[in-house]
């Protein structure tokens, strides 16, 4: 019994009759100098169309009209009354508009004068502060006293408050006064209220920290 015989494959350009072979090998030769040509063209120089340049010059045309964001504004100075009062973090200034004139009013601190660390390292449970009122850009003189102002700490308890200095100061257009105020604080948050005439216009929010 015969045992099957495979086939093997051909390889190209063997087993042909010569011209057939010439002529293939012919045709493989001009397509080698076609692919070749194509090739060397991608790589050489490539002068843009005038249509891509003219798109070019659209874009950045295009881009250069473009408006560039503006640096966001500050944040405007509210403006109080007798009748509407600012609620407002301590530093910050409230433009007052009062039936005498108007004025630029600003609390700043308390200025903390903490005590010596004692022994252990525990903080201590209070600091004497200082509060800083200035009055600017006055219409009209207006005059800020001390019993104007009270503060109050986050339980609701009364912190008392003194003038370190005149009890009063009156400003004026062209002529700022300050008001220097002091008092005992214990950690934690509170509020600076401003009134005129009995009537707040001005609350401060701040913060004790003895730690």
């Amino acid at each position: 019994m015969n045992s099957p015989r495979h086939t093997a494959p051909s390889r190209a350009g063997f087993g042909l009759p010569g011209l057939r072979r010439r002529s293939l090998t012919a045709c493989s030769l001009a397509l080698a100098a076609a692919v070749l040509t194509t090739v060397t063209g991608c790589g050489g120089t490539h002068k843009p169309s005038d249509r891509s340049t003219d798109d070019a010059a659209r874009t950045v045309q295009s881009l250069g009209s473009v408006p560039i964001p503006s640096a966001p504004a500050g944040q405007a100075t509210p403006t109080a009354d007798e009748k509407h009062l600012q609620l407002v973090a301590v530093g910050s200034a409230v433009r007052a508009q009062l039936p005498e004139g108007t004025a630029l009013i600003r609390a700043s601190g308390p200025t903390e004068n903490l005590p010596a660390p004692t022994a252990g390292g525990k903080p201590p449970e209070q600091t004497a502060g200082t509060f800083t009122i200035t009055l600017d850009q006055a219409t009209a003189p207006l005059t800020v006293r001390a019993e104007d102002f009270s503060s109050r700490d986050e339980e609701g308890k009364d912190i008392a408050l003194a003038p370190a200095g005149d009890a009063s100061v009156t400003a004026g257009p062209g002529h700022p006064a300050t008001l220097t105020l002091t008092g005992t604080f214990h950690a934690g948050a509170a509020q600076l209220t401003w009134r005129h005439d009995q009537k707040a216009v001005a609350v401060w929010d701040f913060n004790i920290e003895l730690d």
